[in-house]
């Protein structure tokens, strides 16, 4: 989708090897005894890479990627990708 904002490297990584687009749930800042297990969306960032298929879930319950997120790489959540049959 955003081919463009791919940095050089990463296309020839994506040239050589099997992979899937991954996102995983970075938290901002240091964690601290008050921040709670169910931190707001504000306090995470996402941190993409390519991995390979075997290390990437479908995170489709909301619950479990609340509690799991900063700890799985799952497949990015998009209406284009979801609607492609391979």
């Amino acid at each position: 989708m955003n081919r463009r904002s791919l940095s050089a490297t990463t296309i020839m990584r994506m040239k050589r090897s099997n992979f899937i687009l991954g996102l995983r749930r970075v938290r901002r800042g240091k964690r601290t005894e008050e921040a709670s297990a169910d931190a707001e969306e504000e306090d995470w960032d996402l941190q993409e890479d390519l991995f390979k298929p075997d290390r990437i879930v479908n995170a489709d319950d909301t619950n479990a990627y609340q509690l799991f997120g900063d700890s799985i790489c799952c497949a990015p959540q998009e209406d284009l990708l979801e609607g492609t049959k391979l």
